[in-house]
C-alpha cells in the first residue's frame, strides 16, 4: 500500500494507529513478522 493511502486511513479511523514498516514488500507478515508481532503486543490489553 502507498505510504500516502495508510496516512489516509489514519485520518478517517478516528482510534487508528499507523506504524510505518521500512523493508517490508507485498507481504508484511512474511517480510517483517517481528514489526506486526511488537505492533500487536503494544496494542493489546492483558
Amino acid at each position: 500500500m502507498p505510504r500516502d493511502h495508510g496516512r489516509w486511513l489514519q485520518k478517517v479511523y478516528p482510534n487508528a494507529q499507523l506504524t510505518e514498516v521500512d523493508d517490508s514488500y507485498t507481504l508484511m507478515p512474511e517480510d517483517r513478522p517481528d514489526v506486526i508481532v511488537a505492533a500487536i503486543r503494544e496494542l493489546a490489553i492483558v
